[in-house]
């Protein structure tokens, strides 16, 4: 009979530090929510148009980390990196940032200051600093030519390779001053044609593969075309 009471209490008290553990994971979970919310939230006060951005680049990123069987956890940073990728624009210039012409090469220097300066504001929080190190990398290539440190290959962390590929789909489709929208299937050529170069060409197949049958792109692409002709 005591060892059956003894078995109850252990199993009891087993729950409540799970549940008392759970709770505190939930928590910071959720304050770490709360503070991911209030980045993006600046984000779309100080460039309407980077917001809209970064909201398609996480749709696809996260199509493509799902084809790529990513773990929940994973998913998940992914999800907060790609909504923050841009957190560094932040700290570029009015003027520099919303230009409608092209920029000239001194503007783009400062503007690939943006991964720096995206990392230099996430690294202060424990929480973040996962987050932090993945949009540094956001804009680095495969074969090393990329920026800010010149990484290549599997020096870059693999979700930032996700992020860059789906960073560089809305570049290519998306319409500018200086140059007109590209089709899925124009954007997909283009993605090919950097394989091993730009991009990890393994991502690439699979994010292609993505484009030609998934009908929710698709329909942004559509929305996007019809509005820019109105």
């Amino acid at each position: 009979m005591w060892i059956l009471v003894s078995l109850v209490l252990i199993f009891f008290a087993a729950y409540l530090v799970v549940t008392y553990m759970n709770n505190k994971i939930y928590k910071k979970y959720e304050n770490l929510l709360y503070v991911v919310n209030c980045l993006i939230n600046t984000i779309e006060a100080k460039s309407p148009v980077t917001y809209m951005h970064t909201e398609r680049v996480c749709l696809y990123a996260l199509k493509l980390g799902k084809a790529l069987n990513l773990s929940k956890k994973n998913l998940m940073l992914l999800k907060q990196a790609a909504l923050l990728h841009d957190i560094g624009k932040l700290g570029i210039p009015d003027n520099i940032l919303n230009k409608p012409d092209k920029l000239t090469d001194r503007e783009f220097e400062i503007i690939k200051n943006h991964p720096q300066k995206g990392y230099d504001i996430l690294k202060g929080s424990k929480e973040l600093e996962p987050i932090a190190k993945l949009i540094l990398c956001h804009h680095e290539k495969y074969d090393g030519s990329g920026y800010p440190n010149g990484l290549a290959g599997d020096e870059i962390p693999y979700l930032s390779k996700i992020i860059t590929i789906a960073d560089s789909f809305d570049v290519i489709t998306s319409n500018r001053p200086y140059k007109t929208p590209s089709s899925i299937e124009t954007a997909a050529d283009e993605l090919k044609k950097c394989k091993w170069s730009h991009f990890d060409g393994n991502m690439v197949d699979v994010f292609i593969d993505i484009l030609m049958k998934d009908n929710e792109i698709k329909d942004i692409m559509n929305s996007r075309i019809k509005k820019d002709g109105q």
